[in-house]
């Protein structure tokens, strides 16, 4: 089928489709194995500005020291803030995801969302997180070529 075709069957285009799919599972991993995990790797640190002692994650590349619940406005491309705070570290699944694309027979979407939950994961800051991202970008581009 074609990209952007409509499927007599889902009545929608296969991307839709696989949107749809994923959006609702998603929330099955937010609430499952991100917080197993952040709780696995977690200790106890000190908030600088009040002094108290809380729960903290460490960047595994420049070892920056986050709490679990702080959050920060990001900087959009166009210089403005986002209007939602967001978390200051995010969870870098190492060994990437596999895609899922193929909607007809659904045999990608176990590995996908495997990955998703048992691949291994480590505890980056946004900055780190945007620069592994370019980093294996860059390679599956020229892996492509």
């Amino acid at each position: 089928m074609a990209r952007g075709e409509i499927n007599a069957v889902l009545g929608m285009t296969e991307g839709k489709f696989r949107t749809m799919i994923k959006s609702a599972l998603r929330p099955c991993w937010r609430n499952s194995s991100r917080k197993t995990f952040i709780q696995s790797v977690r200790k106890r640190g000190i908030n600088p500005a009040t002094g108290r002692e809380r729960f903290v994650v460490v960047c595994v590349d420049c070892g920056k020291e986050m709490g679990i619940s702080e959050k920060e406005r990001r900087t959009k491309i166009d210089g403005t803030l986002e209007k939602r705070a967001k978390s200051v570290y995010e969870i870098d699944h190492v060994d990437g995801i596999t895609p899922f694309t193929d909607v007809q027979t659904l045999e990608t979407l176990t590995p996908h969302f495997r990955d998703m939950i048992y691949g291994k994961q480590e505890v980056v800051c946004v900055a780190c997180h945007k620069v592994r991202t370019a980093n294996q970008r860059k390679k599956s581009k020229l892996v492509n070529k």
